[in-house]
């Protein structure tokens, strides 16, 4: 961990923090953004640049939840819901002083969790052939579409979408051409980083360029000294960060759920083993804002150790990141931990300090980023245009790239109209070809479609992988469904 990499976290993480703090400005967004802008820089800078900002960006989205009602990003969707009532009762330095330290410490907790895990997973899933390998990455993909805001169906047509994209191009076995329709620019498939830079990037520009309202910040200021550690809160709500850290990072553990799903689980959770909140849930609970940072923060280190250890991303920000991987020559999977240990242990000293620069971020420039919320739509919107068009561009110096992400940037437009999630598209681009290849490699070594599916329930860890995936498709969509509506009974009572 050079001086050069640190640097790199700082910056990366600085960025983080305030676009995560802009409405409607995702973490995975933000993701995509920073990977376009590394195409081309040395590996270990650019890993440093893109996770720093993966913890930034985590963190910033309780600045606008608490100060505006208004979640910088859907993992802080739940720590509005006593935020801003804490503001409303005139505890705004105390509502974000207490988010930031959640931050900070579930941070803390999900990188020991992942020091611990990490190494455990890796060994463990060197026992990996061409079976667990498809059934892994299916697994990962089906979460992620069953996972899909209460709409299975909706979430199940936008995963398929993704698959079909990931199949244009040439056959990973065969190398014949599929789906390219007699043109020469889908020869060599879809770059999966203009997809993402068109559905979450430019989907965005398109969107809010749709919307007349703006925001209203007029009152809302902090103090440098008013959003440092309070110790009398924390001594509060310490119970609470004991068990959210290590529930937000198994949490994130599990492929296809990450902050998103940890905030929500943590508040439900929060809710119903809290027997004596500092206040009623909804009503400006020191608890109903400590929950739901710790979890969604501590879930970074375990999405992160999934995606290492086991090549299939945690969330949609770390399935960027995952092809961020790929991008820059890095191959996440069972042999990660044996031939790139040591990228291991540097994206954990990178976690550290993005985590610690983006609390003292959060304490030092709470009212800058509140100013950068206000600042008008004809700045903002050609400001994520330039870089969504100069980092299409960036990936091969093609135009054609910058086309297909004009053209996903309207389809991702489309999807968000329809309530169609996109997130289960890009996760399905680049695990897609994983899926096929996988299966196609298992078919040949079985020696045909019965052999293989005997060995699916005939190896131990197939076994296993195989329940997991028919228990996901039958009980998180009900478990979910029932974590989200315990946190709308609380938001309304």
């Amino acid at each position: 961990m050079t001086l050069t990499l640190v640097l790199y976290t700082i910056v990366g993480a600085a960025i983080g923090l305030l676009m995560g703090a802009l409405p409607g400005i995702t973490v995975t967004m933000t993701a995509v953004l920073v990977v376009s802008l590394t195409y081309g820089w040395p590996m270990a800078e650019a890993l440093a640049f893109i996770v720093g900002a993966f913890c930034g960006g985590v963190t910033g989205g309780c600045i606008s939840a608490i100060a505006l009602n208004i979640p910088g990003t859907s993992a802080a969707v739940a720590t509005a819901f006593d935020g801003f009532p804490l503001k409303e009762r005139g505890e705004a330095d105390n509502a974000l002083s207490l988010g930031l330290a959640s931050s900070f410490l579930g941070g803390l907790i999900g990188l020991a969790i992942m020091l611990v895990l990490g190494p455990v997973i890796g060994t463990f899933a060197l026992r990996f052939g061409s079976h667990e390998y498809f059934l892994i990455t299916l697994w990962g993909l089906t979460l992620v579409a069953v996972l899909s805001r209460g709409n299975i169906v909706k979430g199940l047509c936008s995963a398929f979408f993704g698959l079909f994209v990931g199949m244009i191009g040439m056959d990973p076995i065969m190398g014949m051409l599929r789906f390219t329709y007699g043109t020469g620019i889908l020869k060599g498939g879809i770059d999966f980083v203009a997809a993402m830079i068109g559905l979450f990037g430019m989907k965005e520009v398109f969107k809010q360029l749709s919307k007349k309202s703006s925001f209203n910040i007029s009152g809302t200021s902090y103090s440098i000294k008013g959003l440092l550690p309070k110790p009398h809160l924390l001594k509060r709500v310490w119970h609470t960060i004991l068990w959210g850290g290590p529930l937000g990072t198994l949490i994130g553990l599990l492929p296809g759920t990450g902050g998103d799903v940890g905030c929500i689980v943590a508040y439900g959770v929060a809710k119903q083993v809290t027997k004596n909140p500092s206040r009623p849930f909804g009503e400006g609970a020191y608890e109903g804002v400590a929950a739901p940072e710790v979890a969604n923060n501590a879930a970074i280190g375990g999405a992160l150790t999934t995606m290492m250890t086991l090549g299939v991303p945690g969330d949609s920000v770390t399935a960027v990141i995952l092809g961020s991987f790929y991008l820059h020559g890095l191959l996440p999977g069972p042999t990660f931990m044996l031939t790139e240990k040591h990228y291991f242990y540097l994206i954990a000293a990178i976690v550290l300090v993005g985590t610690i620069m983006a609390y003292i971020f959060g304490i030092l420039g709470s009212n800058l980023i509140l100013k950068a919320i206000n600042l008008p739509k004809w700045f903002l919107v050609p400001f994520i245009t330039t870089l969504c068009i100069v980092g299409s561009y960036a990936i091969k110096n093609n135009m054609y790239d910058v086309i297909i992400m004009i053209v996903f940037g309207i389809i991702g437009y489309l999807f968000e109209k329809g309530g169609f999630p996109v997130g289960p598209v890009v996760l399905a681009i680049i695990l897609g070809p994983m899926i096929e290849r996988n299966l196609r490699q298992a078919l040949i070594a079985s020696g045909g479609v019965v052999p293989f599916l005997t060995a699916l329930v005939t190896k131990p860890i197939s076994l296993i992988l195989l329940i997991l995936i028919i228990l996901s498709f039958v009980l998180q969509s009900k478990v979910m469904r029932a974590a989200e509506n315990k946190v709308k009974d609380a938001k309304a009572g």
